[in-house]
């Protein structure tokens, strides 16, 4: 089962379901955070949450995989 909110047509994570998706800790999800400035028209802010475009999210995990080829 896939979990995510729906907006306008378009998927979002939140931190949570995003640190599920890719079995990683907040610390590791808050430095990727730190690191990549993703673009604040992808980002969703409701009642004090962050949402993150999951066409974003797939971007920045296709850059990372391309940039730690061979």
């Amino acid at each position: 089962m896939e979990i995510y909110y729906l907006i306008n047509g378009k998927k979002y994570l939140d931190t949570h379901l995003l640190r599920e998706k890719l079995d990683i800790s907040k610390w590791e999800l808050q430095v990727i955070m730190d690191t990549y400035q993703f673009p604040e028209s992808e980002i969703v802010m409701i009642q004090n949450r962050k949402l993150y475009s999951v066409r974003v999210l797939e971007e920045f995990v296709k850059k990372l995989l391309k940039a730690n080829e061979g």
